[in-house]
């Protein structure tokens, strides 16, 4: 089922790039209200059917980078609902204008609903640019 969410998760038309440094993805918050970084998990992400690493990938926002294992210890870094995050693959290589599966699995746990996993899932083509 692919809700309003899910839709905006990954961005068709400019969400993947590809960079000298690895590819980047485009990535929006999934929820109607900022939260902070610490409670962002990504679940899962495969390009082309083959899982990227968590070790592999760094998070992005407000000009700030974070491994994966960082995220769960900065309550202060706020994501902003209107603003992307990116998601940064050293070691993905990609060619300009060639397209790509990506699937990717983001969860949530916000602070003022105890116990709540937000799940959003969604598996779109993208063209690296």
């Amino acid at each position: 089922m692919d809700t309003c969410f899910n839709a905006l998760l990954l961005d068709a038309q400019n969400g993947l790039r590809a960079t000298p440094r690895g590819a980047e993805i485009d990535i929006r918050l999934p929820w109607y209200r900022s939260l902070p970084v610490s409670v962002v998990e990504i679940g899962s992400l495969k390009v082309d059917d083959r899982d990227v690493l968590s070790g592999d990938i760094r998070f992005e926002v407000n000009g700030k980078s974070f491994d994966l294992h960082e995220l769960p210890t900065q309550p202060g870094e706020f994501w902003f609902v209107l603003d992307s995050a990116v998601l940064r693959l050293p070691d993905t290589k990609l060619q300009p204008g060639t397209d790509h599966e990506v699937e990717l699995q983001l969860n949530l746990y916000p602070p003022y609903v105890p116990h709540l996993k937000w799940v959003t899932k969604v598996r779109k083509t993208l063209r690296a640019r």
